[in-house]
């Protein structure tokens, strides 16, 4: 997933795209292995000074419009607003990129119902990434598609992100480590799964660097990402993350998996008894019975 960055207030100012050179930018991304584009009109950095949501109007629908069928990719439109996501969906995007889980605005939720389209859903509580920890990130994930079963979505169609990245002021580089480290976590949910770690903070705290210097450290944790499960990798720098993508691809080994007829049997590997609940509960187990079997897991 290339990122196409209209927003001037971003943190990463040499990831931000002239209007006039989007399609350049764009075609440039498909090139070098991007099958998605995300576009983006409002930097979603804490530090990042406020813009209007028509300003961010203003920015992202002539993008859809110039970009929708111009480009041989997949469109992402990267908002939490609900207007502003259909408008562009009703121009020509593919996909919702909410980083607020849907819940900054009540109406994302029948918006992406009502288009039947994919969303990008992160990882959130009350803001944005508000999630410490792994298991704050399994709970709030695992809500979420709670919330989007109840309204009649296919969460065959979400897309989860982990949230990397400092979000709010709490939220120090060990999180964002711990969530790599249990990264495998995430695969008990059965959707794919995005990783949006392109030159984030934890890089600059574990080597010291600026926004501008991080590339081979978002090369290095963009790799062991895709090794341990992540199936899109959000970036500033389609050719090298694509390299670094099939070499992780390539090394990475197969879930161990049996098919008979029409069905495929996974083997998952469950090293924590929520887990194992949740697993349980997506098959349709009763409360009594998953209960049991956490307790035997323990």
């Amino acid at each position: 997933m290339g990122v196409l960055n209209l927003s001037h207030e971003s943190f990463y100012k040499g990831s931000v795209v002239r209007e006039d050179s989007l399609i350049d930018a764009a075609s440039a991304m498909v090139e070098e292995g991007a099958t998605v584009l995300d576009i983006g009109g409002r930097s979603t950095w804490p530090l990042a000074e406020p813009i209007s949501k028509e300003i961010e109007r203003e920015r992202l629908l002539p993008a859809i419009d110039a970009l929708a069928g111009n480009v041989d990719a997949v469109l992402s439109v990267d908002t939490v607003f609900a207007d502003i996501a259909d408008q562009c969906l009703d121009r020509g995007a593919d996909i919702v990129n909410d980083v607020s889980g849907l819940m900054t605005d009540e109406n994302m939720v029948d918006v992406v119902a009502n288009h039947e389209c994919p969303a990008v859903v992160m990882a959130s509580r009350k803001l944005p990434g508000d999630v410490l920890g792994m298991d704050a990130v399994m709970d709030s994930l695992e809500a979420i598609i709670e919330l989007c079963e109840g309204k009649g979505i296919d969460t065959d169609r979400l897309i989860l992100d982990p949230a990397i990245g400092k979000w709010i002021p709490e939220k120090d580089p060990i999180y964002d480590l711990e969530t790599f480290d249990r990264f495998e976590r995430l695969q008990i949910f059965g959707k794919p799964v995005l990783a949006a770690l392109s030159r984030k903070s934890f890089i600059g705290e574990v080597l010291n660097k600026s926004a501008d210097e991080r590339l081979y450290g978002s090369l290095a944790a963009t790799a062991i990402a895709v090794h341990k499960g992540a199936h899109i990798i959000r970036t500033h720098d389609v050719a090298a993350t694509t390299d670094a993508v099939q070499i992780a691809e390539a090394i990475r080994g197969r879930i161990p998996c049996q098919e008979s007829d029409e069905r495929q049997v996974r083997m998952l590997e469950i090293t924590d008894p929520d887990d194992s609940v949740r697993v349980m509960k997506s098959l349709g187990v009763t409360s009594t019975g998953f209960g049991r079997s956490s307790y035997r897991f323990e």
